[in-house]
């Protein structure tokens, strides 16, 4: 978990090679910039998370899972119920049997979920139909809705037939065990987003207020260390990263 003594053991160290290392390029008198990221945000364990007053966290039940909606969906099909519906955990993309017949699989997606929405735990369950018919968005992620969301990372060759979307707080491990108690891949702003941290001797230091993206760093570094590269090369933006009254963009940006 994001809040557990291994997490801060671990930050800790990191810390601590940080200063080494940028202390021996300041003994060689090196000019040097910094940037630190990370690839996904995180999320503590519900049972934490519940003692710092986060009512709503909580492990999923096994009553979404794959499994169990085969149980309930074969019958009802007149299918062998076994892997009927099958999924690489209790959230996320789910697919349908490759056999099952073309003329039941609306059915029997429409009846999951039913099943899913009636689950205190689920947000959102959205077909593959209906994310591929959602426009592709655009602006800042943090504005979008679920079906954006899941429209941005939706690959019709490799996404499942159904999205299952938990509510925010709901982590996706039923039984926690040794060394895997959190996870992440939620579509919530807290698996999401991630610290960008831009440091250089001498720079007026500031805390950006508005919302920035990965794909930043690169145009930012370029105009930092002044690249030049022919407009439109990067996705993201420059960002000045000087608080003061330089514009480490260049004048005009």
């Amino acid at each position: 978990g994001t809040e557990g003594a291994e997490m801060c053991i671990q930050l800790t160290q990191l810390d601590l090679a940080l200063g080494d290392f940028f202390a021996s390029l300041d003994r060689r008198g090196l000019d040097y910039a910094v940037v630190l990221t990370a690839d996904h945000g995180g999320f503590d364990m519900p049972e934490r998370l519940r003692e710092q007053a986060l009512d709503g966290a909580s492990r999923v039940s096994a009553d979404v899972s794959a499994s169990a909606l085969s149980a309930a969906l074969g019958p009802r099909s007149g299918l062998e119920p076994k892997g009927l519906i099958l999924s690489d955990g209790p959230a996320g993309d789910y697919w349908l049997r490759t056999d099952v017949p073309e003329g039941l699989r609306g059915k029997i997606m429409d009846d999951a979920a039913a099943i899913l929405m009636a689950s205190p735990q689920v947000e959102a369950v959205l077909s593959a139909a209906a994310i591929a018919a959602t426009p592709m968005p655009h602006g800042s992620p943090e504005t979008w809705t679920l079906a954006q969301r899941a429209r941005a990372s939706y690959n019709p060759l490799h996404s499942g037939d159904f999205v299952v979307m938990l509510k925010r707080g709901v982590v996706p491990i039923p039984n926690p065990g040794p060394g895997y108690v959190a996870t992440h891949g939620s579509p919530w702003d807290y698996d999401r987003r991630v610290p960008i941290l831009f440091w250089r001797k001498g720079m007026t230091g500031f805390e950006q207020p508005g919302a920035v993206e990965t794909v930043d760093i690169a145009p930012s570094l370029a105009a930092l260390v002044g690249l030049k590269v022919p407009q439109g090369s990067f996705d993201g933006r420059c960002l000045d990263l000087d608080g003061g009254p330089g514009n480490t963009c260049g004048a005009g940006e």
